[in-house]
């Protein structure tokens, strides 16, 4: 039995947000190699989370308010901590924190789609490369 204890958290504290943005370093850049600079664009306007397994960072993410709806970005577990549903406790409490929202999309890599779908997202037929890596457009159903 898995007695791990997950907390997702919004982040304004400096220290945690640093956290966040190493985790996401380390995913983005450091195994997907997309360039440190388009990984941290927009970071000053947008709203971070903080995922810890037991009081250690685990996982990171992001959303921004754009023109069309809330766009939830940067989704990151670190690698010793995948499949222990991390990534879908960062996803729920983003969700959660924008169920006022009209609209919450997201682009997710292609890899991802079905976690996504299983979390109650929808593909649209937008697809692009972004950074080297495959992406669609998707949205979320209420």
């Amino acid at each position: 039995m898995n007695n791990n204890i997950i907390k997702v958290e919004k982040v304004d504290d400096q220290k945690q947000i640093e956290t966040a943005f190493s985790i996401r370093k380390k995913v983005f850049v450091e195994e997907q190699n997309v360039s440190s600079e388009r990984e941290s664009m927009d970071d000053e306007e947008a709203v971070h989370y903080l995922a810890t397994v037991n009081g250690f960072p685990a996982g990171a993410a992001r959303y921004r308010k754009m023109e069309k709806g809330a766009k939830i970005e940067r989704i990151a577990v670190l690698n010793i901590f995948r499949g222990q549903r991390i990534g879908e406790a960062i996803l729920l409490k983003i969700l959660d924190d924008l169920k006022n929202e009209d609209k919450i999309y997201l682009y997710a890599q292609v890899i991802a789609t079905p976690f996504y779908i299983k979390n109650g997202f929808r593909q649209t037929d937008n697809y692009f490369l972004d950074a080297g890596i495959e992406h669609v457009e998707m949205d979320f159903i209420k």
